[in-house]
């Protein structure tokens, strides 16, 4: 008894439990599975998480410039997707496209008001005297015009910044016209199928 008290009390004799180490093949085939988990894998699964990246904003980076934000671009995005709720990756792509179109348009609108705002600051700020008794509506024309001329005179031009508001805008016309155009074939297939006599009597 007195040996068994002695070899439990040798501390060189006491048992300590081992850490469990990974040999160099598991750790492979843990990291051999991980490259193998590369989100969904089927076409409903990937629509979902298209839709999902685009409704919370993980496009945005595609979209918009340092100067924007994000968030409002979330939301502008979302308002578009709550609309036609896109049910394919086609109508998805579609919706992008409108949604590229819509931002760019209102970017080049913004862009467009700041330039003849600062050009009528600018003109009116170096207006000769001479005009102080022009009336006030004749004097808002003169200055608007010749913020307009300025503005002309200027690179790039800014008729040029103008038809690109129209191509976005014509662009966007487009985009719509096709997602209404599937959104009034399927409400049409749904209505036609409900009214299917199998199906009623289902």
């Amino acid at each position: 008894m007195s040996e068994l008290n002695n070899l439990q009390n040798d501390s060189s004799t006491v048992l300590t439990p081992r850490k469990k180490t990974m040999s160099q093949a598991a750790l492979a085939a843990n990291r051999a599975n991980a490259k193998k988990c590369t989100g969904p894998k089927t076409r409903e699964g990937k629509f979902k998480s298209s839709l999902n990246a685009l409704k919370h904003g993980l496009y945005s980076h595609n979209f918009i410039i340092k100067t924007e934000d994000a968030a409002i671009f979330e939301n502008f995005s979302k308002s578009f997707i709550d609309e036609f709720e896109p049910s394919t990756p086609s109508e998805l792509e579609l919706l992008k496209q409108l949604i590229s179109a819509a931002w760019r348009r209102n970017r080049i609108s913004e862009l467009i008001q700041l330039r003849l705002n600062q050009a009528i600051d600018t003109v009116t700020a170096t207006l000769d005297p001479a005009l102080a008794e022009v009336p006030e509506i004749r004097m808002a024309a003169h200055i608007s015009l010749l913020a307009f001329e300025k503005l002309e005179a200027e690179k790039p031009s800014f008729a040029r910044l103008e038809a690109h508001e129209l191509r976005l805008s014509s662009l966007f016309q487009r985009i719509l016209s096709r997602l209404h155009s599937i959104c009034d074939k399927k409400l049409r297939n749904k209505t036609k199928f409900a009214m299917d006599p199998l199906f009623c009597a289902a």
